[in-house]
């Protein structure tokens, strides 16, 4: 998470923790409230596998072993004589892979689903990457030529199909082969080496970083990072942490690794095994990433690596469990998705995925995702209801008490222990909780925070169109009046922070929360999505509508 955002969940955590004290210190010493029995936590449920993807089962993918060659120590230098590298493209139903005959390296990657901010195609590689590369006992054979008999392929629907590339180092075969889907972010590779000694390693590796696909440098360095699963923990890094000098990188049993920028993941998944990591490169700024390196002495010709490229969604991570060939194995790649702080994350996470499924079962009803927002937030205003009208009627009662209250300190102005006293009594003779309107805030503070997940990071909203100047629900909103960049939007849910504040805060000595609210709402606001920012918008108007409509059934019950 970037900076802005860390500070903004800091900053709402304070609100949260010293609001109680702000309302002591304004309306006296609290009633003492028992602690109730600790309630046992519910057991954390495994998710059953998910469907499969296609209703086909391919054959079994083992690729031919290649030939038979002397088990001396082989010459490691590329192939002398002249060569012109040619470009073999894999066409599918969701991307277009560029494959290059020089190292065999994949070179373009183009998402079809997905749109580059300036109107191009989005390629996923960032120039000058070198993906899925090889090396050999430390050697890169990234200049080494690559042939193959496969000049592209083109897959629809659930078809399979293989580009295999055989190299020759020195004395040595090799051999790669490649499994596409053509309805799937996924590829299985399988490499074979001929001769290969005890002490040589064979490495599979993703040198460089992923392209900005926001157009937004500063945005795409906070979000980039390297994603792991090792010894059974889920792990991001952050890419400077991981220099020469600083954190060890992950090693023994790895599950998968990956590198990701703010709505986009490419993720190596080695078979079951020990393996190590190794960070290449001394420019943490672009993300160099890592070599899985293969400590067998032999590798198994039939050993396949699964390979994800692809949008970071919960769906899309749950179906890795599954490979191509229907075979099932969790990997639990969802869980570097954004669910906040580690400390909060068993709550927030199932009520993360939860919120998002209901959001995401709403678009096929209402195609345009600024309107799925505003019925969401009316859905949320429901089912939240009853804390808020708690709150909003215990608040309006201590309000009522203020005058009595303010009455008790100048009757005993210099004994303490007797407001307390006298003010027990008052809350007890009118059967009013002093934290009834705080306690429906905390309980609500799980929603929030995920709501805040789900608006932040959704890739569903990207380039997503709302209405007029709002054309990226992903980004801020913004309008330009004289070379200025205005965001709209906060201004808007500022100006509705105010009005429930004046609604809600009658007491002089509440009168500056009424004016500073509003400003420090923007401030956090100001950077954030104008997903997020409509949605805190609409449940602040409806807070609004709620507390009016509230306020005349009172009139009407009061004067009969």
């Amino acid at each position: 998470m970037d900076k802005r955002t860390i500070l903004a969940f800091i900053l709402i955590g304070l609100i949260i923790i010293l609001y109680p004290h702000y309302m002591e210190w304004i309306m006296g010493p609290a009633i003492p409230i028992p602690t109730p029995e600790p309630v046992p936590a519910e057991s954390r449920r495994t998710p059953p596998p998910p469907p499969p993807e296609r209703s086909v089962r391919p054959p079994e993918f083992v690729p031919e072993a290649p030939r038979a060659a002397p088990t001396e120590q082989a010459g490691m230098q590329p192939v002398p004589r002249e060569f012109t590298p040619r470009d073999v493209i894999v066409e599918t139903d969701l991307f277009t892979a560029t494959f290059s005959t020089l190292g065999g390296v994949l070179s373009q990657l183009v998402l079809k689903a997905y749109e580059h901010p300036d109107g191009g195609q989005l390629d996923l590689i960032a120039p000058g990457s070198a993906a899925l590369g090889l090396s050999l006992a430390g050697e890169p054979l990234d200049a080494y030529e690559f042939s193959t008999d496969t000049p592209g392929l083109t897959l629809a629907g659930a078809e399979q199909a293989e580009l295999i590339f055989r190299s020759q180092a020195g004395t040595r075969t090799i051999e790669k082969r490649i499994r596409f889907q053509g309805n799937r972010y996924r590829a299985e590779m399988a490499v074979a080496v001929s001769g290969l000694q005890p002490q040589e390693k064979l490495g599979i590796g993703w040198s460089g970083s992923l392209a900005d696909t926001e157009n937004n440098p500063e945005e795409n360095a906070a979000y980039m990072s390297v994603v792991t699963r090792a010894g059974g923990e889920v792990e991001t890094w952050d890419v400077a942490d991981l220099e020469p000098g600083g954190d060890p990188p992950p090693g023994g049993r790895i599950s998968w690794v990956g590198i990701r920028n703010k709505y986009f993941l490419v993720a190596l998944i080695p078979p079951e095994g020990s393996y190590g990591l190794n960070m290449a490169g001394d420019k943490p700024d672009i993300a160099e990433w890592y070599d899985v390196e293969i400590l067998s002495k032999v590798v198994d010709p039939g050993q396949r690596f699964g390979v994800y490229f692809g949008p970071i969604s919960y769906d899309r991570m749950r179906q890795q469990n599954q490979d191509l060939s229907g075979n099932y194995r969790e990997l639990e790649m969802e869980e570097f998705m954004e669910y906040g702080f580690a400390i909060f994350r068993p709550i927030i996470k199932p009520i993360t995925n939860l919120n998002l499924r209901a959001f995401l079962a709403l678009h096929p009803l209402i195609p345009n995702y600024g309107l799925v927002i505003i019925v969401f937030s009316v859905l949320i205003k429901i089912v939240v209801f009853p804390l808020t009208h708690k709150a909003l009627e215990a608040t309006a009662k201590m309000q009522q008490f203020q005058p009595r209250i303010a009455a008790l300190r100048e009757k005993y102005p210099d004994d303490q222990q007797k407001v307390q006293r006298e003010m027990m009594k008052l809350y007890k003779e009118e059967g009013v909780n002093p934290l009834g309107g705080c306690l429906p805030m905390v309980i609500q503070m799980p929603i929030l925070f995920s709501l805040f997940n789900v608006f932040r990071g959704a890739i569903e909203l990207r380039q997503s169109e709302f209405v007029f100047w709002i054309t990226d629900l992903s980004q801020p909103d913004r309008i330009y009046i004289g070379g200025l960049e205005i965001h709209l939007l906060p201004l808007l849910m500022a100006v509705s922070t105010f009005v429930q504040s004046k609604m809600t805060m009658k007491d002089p000595k509440q009168a500056f929360m009424v004016y500073i609210m509003p400003v420090f709402m923007i401030w956090i606001m100001w950077s954030l999505s104008s997903g997020l920012v409509l949605y805190w918008t609409m449940f602040n108007v409806l807070t609004i509508i709620q507390q009016q409509v509230m306020e005349r059934v009172k009139r009407v019950l009061g004067t009969r």
